[in-house]
C-alpha cells in the first residue's frame, strides 16, 4: 500500500470514527440542545502542529485540529513567567521544545487590536490575546509582573518578525458571541469553536492534550538544564491557576456554563460541569 493510500484510508477511518461518535451520546445535567448539536457538527481529530487560543473566533480552516488552550504556546511562557522565568527564558521554553519537534510556536492576536489599516477599538489593549492582555492588565490575579508580560509579547513580535517559519500567528477577525465553554477531556478529538454557519461560538480548552504538553515541556526543558527545578504538578497548578484567572475576568466568559467532553466506552458524554467564575 502506498503512503497516499495510507492516508486516504486513515482519514476515511477518522471520519467513519466521528460520525459513529456523535451518534452515540450520552447527556447528564442540563445541557442544552445547542450545545449537543455544536459538539455533534463540530467533531475534528486533533492535529499537533502547534496551539491555538481558547478564542471562539478562530474559523475551522484556522483551528484545524489544533490545542486548544488559554493563550495558545503564549500562555504557557506567561504560566512561566510566574515560575521565575524572564521573558525571554520564558519564551524561549516553548519556542525551542516547539522546533525541536518541527512544530511552531502559536499565538493570536485580533482586528480590533492589530488592524490592517491601522485604527483600533481597544485602545489600552496589547494584544488581541485576552489572556495575555488580562495577564497585564490584571497581573495581581495571575501573580506575575505586567511589565514582563508585555516585554515576552515584545520578544514574541520580534521572532514573528525574523523567523515566521517557526510561528503559528493568527489574527482574529471576530466579535466574542461565545455561548459557553466547552472542556475536552479526551486526546482522541478536539471541537472546532465556531460554527460559522449557525454563528454559534464556544471556548474549547483541550484540557488532556493540555496537560501532556506541559508535561513534554517540563521534560524538555529538564533535558536541555533549563528547568530551574520545576515540576509538571508545579506549572500545572499555575496554568489552572491562570485559565480560572482569565475565564472570570473576561466579560466574554465570566459566569458562563461550562462543560465537559470526554469519551467513555464508546460513548461522547457531555456533561454540565458548572459556570465560569466571575471576577470583579
Amino acid at each position: 500500500m502506498y503512503e497516499g493510500e495510507e492516508n486516504m484510508e486513515e482519514t476515511e477511518n477518522d471520519k467513519l470514527f466521528l460520525k459513529k461518535l456523535a451518534k452515540n451520546i450520552e447527556i447528564v445535567g442540563d445541557v442544552t440542545e445547542e450545545v449537543k448539536i455544536h459538539v455533534q457538527e463540530n467533531l475534528v481529530i486533533p492535529t499537533s502542529q502547534s496551539s491555538i487560543c481558547v478564542d471562539g473566533g478562530y474559523t475551522q480552516e484556522q483551528a484545524e485540529g489544533e490545542l486548544a488552550r488559554p493563550g495558545a504556546d503564549l500562555g504557557i511562557s506567561v504560566a512561566l513567567l510566574k515560575l521565575g522565568f524572564t521573558p525571554e527564558e520564558a519564551f524561549s521554553a516553548v519556542y525551542d521544545y516547539r522546533v525541536k519537534n518541527g512544530q511552531q510556536y502559536g499565538w493570536h492576536s485580533d482586528v480590533h487590536v492589530d488592524p490592517e489599516d491601522g485604527t483600533t477599538s481597544h485602545e489600552k489593549a496589547i494584544c488581541g490575546c485576552g489572556h495575555c492582555n488580562a495577564a497585564n492588565s490584571r497581573s495581581e490575579q495571575y501573580g506575575v509582573d505586567g511589565e514582563q508580560v508585555l516585554e515576552l509579547l515584545n520578544i514574541i513580535k520580534t521572532y514573528q518578525a525574523s523567523s515566521s517559519e517557526n510561528m503559528r500567528f493568527i489574527n482574529l477577525d471576530r466579535d466574542h458571541k461565545e455561548k459557553g465553554i466547552l472542556v475536552v477531556n479526551s486526546d482522541e478529538i478536539t471541537i472546532y469553536p465556531w460554527d460559522q454557519e449557525k454563528d454559534n461560538q464556544f471556548f474549547v480548552y483541550d484540557s488532556a492534550r493540555d496537560a501532556k504538553l506541559l508535561a513534554d515541556i517540563v521534560e524538555s526543558l529538564k533535558a536541555d538544564g533549563k528547568d530551574k527545578n520545576i515540576t509538571f504538578e508545579q506549572l500545572k497548578s499555575v496554568v489552572d491557576q491562570h485559565t480560572g484567572a482569565t475565564l472570570g475576568l473576561l466579560g466574554s466568559s465570566k459566569g458562563k456554563p461550562m462543560y465537559s467532553i470526554s469519551i467513555n466506552d464508546g460513548k461522547l458524554v457531555i456533561e454540565l460541569a458548572g459556570n465560569a467564575p466571575i471576577i470583579e
